[in-house]
């Protein structure tokens, strides 16, 4: 979730690539945050500038559909840990070219960085959201729910660090070249500590929690390898679990390959919670990043114009995710209340659209006040987090467990089809407005 969440956050740094060259009468204080902000709240934005949250969200997106498509296809045919290294390395591609775009000077040509950067974003997607999260949300499918809540919550970690990222950068310097910098080079080692935290945990043997033991625990040798401290010995889990990084082999994969059936059973088993996740997607997509980074505060307070959109928009959404995953496993409501929330969440659209959002061409704000968009934007993200890891760990649990694996990478690909749309129905909200 990082490299996605590295590109909504610096915001600062493509706004000062984007900005309108024509006022760059100071040369000394162009690349001044504080100049930045200024420039839009009083110029209002550039249309590239306007459109680039909404843009990189539409983009990011079908760069996810079809990554997680080849993920869906290949989790019979490639090992988990093959497509997470071929993930990793995408990331890792794209970051060394975007520090490196930092460097050069693109004021007579800002269209063609623009399209670079959606370009650069595009790979990155495909690669982290589209293959790895599919790839780990597949792999905690085979384990109890608190394991698949720990992928979700690790998703909505990535968004805080990356928020506060982005205000420390910003309050280390006011330069935003430099701020590009740092921020770059920090999701660069990001990846490196991913692909080396992931090579460790293929290294562990899975757990065995107490519920699973009746199932996978068949002969009175096997039963030996339980120590009656709610654990499993190493050799007797071995025995039942092949290392995370093995293939299946050509007899399985050609019966999996003609049993297309499974591909329909999960979606027939699992549609009420598949629904749900793509309708809260659809909602949050179509509000977060695009419409929310375009609401500005009333304040007169410098201070608080200076982070009001990094900490009221992009922190406080990231925490309000992560506090309604969190919860998820501690309150669980049934299907059909989970789906009645994810579509009274469409009212929220509206809500913040009649907030303080500028440019507006057609309409004008009905709620300038930055106390209601702050709680709009708890509510947006506390029911996100909540509805989506409890539809998450429905789906899953609804699957035989052999099913599993493939069920998590089907989810991750409805998922990010539903943010797709979202993506759309947020670029053709800014532009009614």
């Amino acid at each position: 979730m990082f490299p996605n969440n590295a590109f909504m956050n610096a915001h600062e740094y493509f706004y000062y690539k984007l900005r309108n060259v024509t006022h760059d009468e100071d040369p000394t204080n162009t690349t001044s945050t504080w100049f930045i902000k200024r420039q839009i709240r009083e110029d209002a934005p550039t249309e590239l500038q306007a459109n680039f949250e909404a843009y990189l969200t539409v983009y990011g997106s079908i760069a996810c559909v079809l990554g997680s498509i080849l993920n869906v296809f290949a989790t019979k045919s490639l090992s988990n840990s093959t497509r997470m290294v071929w993930g990793h390395l995408l990331v890792v591609v794209v970051f060394i070219p975007t520090i490196a775009l930092t460097f050069i000077n693109f004021d007579d040509d800002q269209s063609f960085f623009f399209n670079l950067s959606m370009g650069l974003i595009s790979i990155a997607c495909f690669g982290s959201l589209g293959m790895m999260a599919g790839g780990v949300l597949g792999l905690s499918a085979l384990f109890p729910p608190k394991y698949t809540q720990a992928v979700m919550i690790g998703q909505s970690f990535a968004g805080v660090l990356a928020a506060l990222m982005s205000i420390l950068c910003q309050a280390v310097t006011s330069d935003v070249i430099l701020n590009g910098q740092m921020y770059f080079g920090f999701s660069l080692l990001m990846c490196f500590i991913s692909l080396a935290t992931y090579y460790y945990l293929t290294t562990l043997t899975p757990p065995i929690e107490l519920e699973d033991v009746d199932g996978l625990i068949e002969n009175e040798e096997d039963v030996q390898g339980f120590d009656g401290d709610n654990e499993v010995s190493i050799e007797a889990q071995a025995s039942h679990f092949p290392p995370i990084d093995s293939e299946i082999s050509s007899e399985n994969q050609e019966e999996e390959g003609q049993n297309w059936t499974m591909y329909t059973d999960i979606i027939k088993k699992s549609a009420i919670d598949l629904t749900t996740i793509s309708v809260v997607l659809i909602v949050t997509l179509a509000a977060y990043p695009g419409l929310t980074s375009l609401v500005h505060s009333t304040s007169r307070n410098h201070t608080w114009n200076s982070y009001f959109s990094a900490v009221a928009s992009f922190l406080l959404y990231n925490c309000g995710d992560l506090i309604g995953r969190s919860s998820a496993n501690s309150l669980r409501l049934p299907r059909k209340y989970l789906l009645c929330i994810a579509f009274l969440r469409f009212l929220l659209i509206p809500m913040i659209a009649m907030c303080n959002v500028a440019p507006r061409a057609h309409t004008h704000a009905m709620i300038p006040y930055d106390g209601v968009f702050i709680l709009l934007v708890i509510l947006l993200s506390i029911s996100h987090g909540f509805c989506i890891t409890n539809a998450t760990i429905g789906a899953t649990m609804s699957i035989e467990k052999e099913s599993r694996e493939l069920a998590g990478s089907i989810i991750s690909l409805i998922g990010v089809t539903a943010a797709m749309m979202g993506g759309v129905l947020g670029v053709l909200i800014i532009k009614l407005i």
